[in-house]
């Protein structure tokens, strides 16, 4: 299982960067609702300006 996301995780880097922001977005929404029965929006917008840059990160990579 490792192996087929290292290799997806090579090929595909942006689409790599996006799934685990999306994973770990949808993680966090749902503890913060289940913990405090709340969502909190703006926490979105941190989510989006780190996978902007974690996009420009992979950019120079490559």
């Amino acid at each position: 299982m490792f192996g087929i996301y290292k290799e997806f995780a090579e090929k595909h880097p942006y689409a790599n960067v996006i799934v685990i922001m999306v994973i770990t977005s949808i993680i966090g929404i749902s503890i913060e609702y289940i913990v405090n029965k709340d969502f909190i929006g703006g926490g979105l917008y941190t989510a989006i300006a780190l996978t902007v840059i974690e996009l420009i990160r992979v950019r120079r990579k490559k």
